[in-house]
């Protein structure tokens, strides 16, 4: 898209957002509900045995490879019992953002960057409380608890991460390693010739590296 595009898009969007819409509150309702759960989470755990810990990177790999198989199937592919997520983001979000014009603008813009505020309730009942139930019983209630605070953390970071990736350039954190990588891995996910087919992480490329869709090039001067 043009920036001319871009802009015009903007205005529009930014005319339907709600007057009462506040980024401070999104945000904070976000990672104090994700920070408590985990928090809430951790504090079951008890006299972990130095193995059970292994479930801390093992959440935040399936949360890896969970995004990833989201992101590139239902958020660039239209499923029509997932249209809603896939008209969000495709058509919202990769409207909003180009790869020419990255940074938000608006505090009202930070809502096309964050996930919906329900969606954290959704993901904490519909996936977290499951996963802790399943591996409780079938490995036991400690490696439940680590395998559930690490999958939200997941949550968390990908919303740091992702964040990160649309703030306006010279931004310190911006220059931050791993972060610097990651969002210019992300700039080029907005590139139209390439949205649909690479670069679907957005904390770790890990997925992407496995499964062929890494797209790496280095920042124009």
């Amino acid at each position: 898209m043009t920036p001319d595009a871009v802009q015009a898009f903007r205005q529009r969007y930014r005319a339907q957002v709600s007057p009462h819409y506040s980024a401070l509150l999104h945000t904070l309702f976000v990672f104090g509900l994700g920070l408590a759960a985990y928090g809430a989470l951790l504090n079951q755990v008890q006299q972990p045995l130095a193995w059970q810990w292994l479930a801390a990177p093992l959440g935040l790999l399936v949360f890896n490879a969970a995004v990833y198989l989201v992101h590139r199937e239902l958020g660039h592919h239209k499923r029509n019992w997932a249209a809603l997520f896939y008209a969000r983001h495709t058509g919202d979000h990769h409207s909003f953002f180009s790869e020419r014009e990255m940074s938000y603008d608006s505090w009202l813009d930070w809502r096309v960057i964050l996930f919906p505020p329900w969606l954290i309730v959704v993901y904490l009942a519909a996936f977290v409380a499951p996963s802790v139930w399943i591996i409780s019983a079938l490995v036991d209630a400690n490696s439940g608890w680590i395998f559930g605070a690490h999958a939200t953390m997941g949550y968390l970071l990908y919303e740091f991460f992702h964040t990160c990736h649309h703030l306006p350039d010279g931004h310190w954190l911006t220059n931050l390693p791993w972060l610097r990588e990651m969002r210019q891995l992300h700039r080029l996910h907005h590139r139209r010739d390439l949205m649909h087919t690479h670069n679907f992480n957005i904390v770790l490329p890990l997925m992407d590296k496995v499964c062929g869709t890494l797209h790496w090039e280095a920042p124009s001067r």
